[in-house]
């Protein structure tokens, strides 16, 4: 596949000065943007970190932003350490000139986004397609992972079938027009995810935010990264030993066909939670039920 990444890498860097002083700054306490070697990473943290209990770090899996996250902040920062970012090419991080958009650069930027905060031990929180950078960085850093909580994520050849489903009609896996399309209609294809992705007409709750995410220019680079994950690339295979939650949210018609079993092969440790009446985002969809369930979860030993 012809690599045109560089579209989306060169289309941000006109925009990236003004974002850190704009609107994304400002709209809740704790927003920060921190300056890494291949992007600025855009993360609110809250929370106060107790004697011997972990930091626990969510991403933004998009076209989600941090604002969607108002009641996990709520929820859990009066407990625990809490972390949300915006990774590279999304809401409003933006990656530097020479960014990619591949796996490895995802999973270096967040690993230098986690060093430089310098909370760990941390629990990775992750959903998706970013789980499996979760696992790689737990396997290659136990000592900075002490637990791993998953969802909506199969194994990787399962991830790759869901994301060819997803993009059934190859508009954004195709170099240029994946591009162009994450850039002209990014709330488009947001509507149509929520749609898709989240329970039954939940939609209606989460597109507000993301619009006006968008018209304070929220970026979505969704076609690059689809082109570089998806196709032609597999992350080393790995097997961690953290103890692990594994959770799916029911609703989520996108993963009708997944085997929800599959990341199993990855986990040495592991417990299982389904969400009977959330989507592909339980985190935002039952706020409350996934917030018990960490929090409970954390406790065990």
């Amino acid at each position: 596949m012809i690599n045109v990444t560089w579209i989306d890498s060169f289309r941000l860097r006109a925009r990236a000065g003004g974002i850190k002083a704009g609107w994304a700054a400002s709209t809740r306490p704790g927003v920060a943007f921190h300056e890494l070697p291949q992007a600025t990473l855009r993360v609110r943290t809250g929370g106060t970190r107790k004697a011997g209990e972990p930091t626990v770090v969510m991403v933004c899996d998009p076209p989600n932003v941090i604002e969607h996250f108002d009641a996990v902040f709520e929820m859990l920062s009066p407990h625990h350490r809490v972390v949300v970012f915006e990774p590279p090419g999304f809401g409003f991080s933006s990656p530097r000139a020479s960014f990619r958009f591949t796996f490895d650069e995802y999973r270096a930027s967040i690993e230098d986004l986690l060093r430089k905060l310098d909370e760990g031990p941390y629990v990775l929180a992750f959903t998706c397609v970013w789980a499996h950078i979760a696992l790689q960085i737990a396997a290659k850093d136990p000592g900075q992972v002490a637990k791993l909580m998953l969802w909506q994520s199969p194994s990787w050849d399962q991830q790759v079938n869901w994301a060819r489903e997803v993009d059934k009609k190859k508009l954004i896996s195709r170099p240029v027009l994946g591009q162009l399309a994450t850039a002209m209609k990014p709330e488009k294809i947001g509507l149509g995810w929520y749609r898709a992705s989240l329970a039954k007409n939940r939609y209606s709750d989460f597109m507000p935010t993301l619009d006006q995410a968008l018209k304070q220019g929220a970026f979505c680079c969704l076609g690059s990264l689809w082109q570089q994950w998806f196709y032609g690339y597999t992350p080393p295979p790995v097997r961690v030993q953290q103890p692990t939650l594994v959770t799916w949210g029911l609703a989520d018609r996108t993963h009708a066909r997944s085997d929800k079993d599959s990341i199993g092969s990855h986990l040495t440790q592991a417990k299982w939670h389904t969400f009977q009446h959330a989507g592909h985002s339980p985190e935002l969809e039952a706020s409350q039920e996934y917030c018990e369930l960490l929090r409970g979860w954390l406790k065990e030993a």
